[in-house]
């Protein structure tokens, strides 16, 4: 079977829980880029995720002058990047994508309360149908103490304003015994952390720009 010809540019793999803030930031900034969208769900596996993305890379190689994943090491162990460099592929400095998130503000919560269980937008608008069952409270809810006992807050990093998603991430904290703190990530720290790795090797912080953003495709 042929191989497509050479798009050349940047594609951007990118983790579902991020895409929408990333499309944002591509469209704002009117970057240049095609945005691959690989499924949110893969965080609950680590092993998953590192295979998910090199099988990404793996059809995108060849196809692209450079190769950008929008992750952080997000509990791979050190898997995510190997796969990063079989592939010639960068990331944005980070551990997780709470992290590419929230930037200062996450490590400040995480620094002084480190009892805070943390929740994304995605996190919020699955959590009954995706983490609940991963970790076998949809059938067993009496085991919630045994995985949330030791957590004292839920913190949601609000990536934009939805009042059903607030009332949902407040169910959420009254499910798990928590208080709720509610926390506007505005993109502005992924923002300059994707500026950063898309300008790494040339003579400006930011990449280059052209007349408008383009998304090709997103999975």
């Amino acid at each position: 079977m042929s191989r497509r010809a050479h798009l050349g540019g940047t594609a951007l793999v990118v983790c579902g829980a991020l895409v929408r803030p990333v499309q944002e930031i591509v469209r704002t900034r009117e970057w240049e880029v095609d945005v691959y969208a690989l499924p949110a769900e893969h965080h609950l596996s680590p092993g998953r995720l590192a295979a998910a993305v090199d099988a990404k890379l793996t059809e995108l190689d060849g196809l692209y002058d450079r190769m950008v994943v929008v992750y952080g090491d997000c509990g791979t162990g050190g898997r995510l990047d190997d796969v990063l460099a079989r592939h010639g592929a960068v990331r944005p400095v980070g551990l997780h994508c709470y992290e590419l998130l929230g930037g200062d503000e996450f490590s400040r919560i995480s620094r002084e309360r480190p009892g805070t269980y943390f929740l994304t937008s995605w996190m919020v608008r699955t959590f009954r149908r995706t983490i609940l069952p991963s970790l076998g409270l949809d059938v067993d809810p009496d085991l919630i103490p045994a995985y949330f006992g030791n957590y004292t807050h839920v913190v949601y990093l609000r990536q934009y304003p939805d009042a059903d998603l607030d009332r949902r991430a407040a169910e959420i904290a009254d499910l798990l015994g928590l208080s709720l703190e509610i926390v506007d990530a505005d993109g502005s720290e992924l923002a300059q952390r994707l500026a950063n790795v898309l300008g790494r090797g040339g003579t400006s912080e930011e990449p280059r720009c052209s007349e408008r953003a383009e998304v090709r495709r997103v999975d």
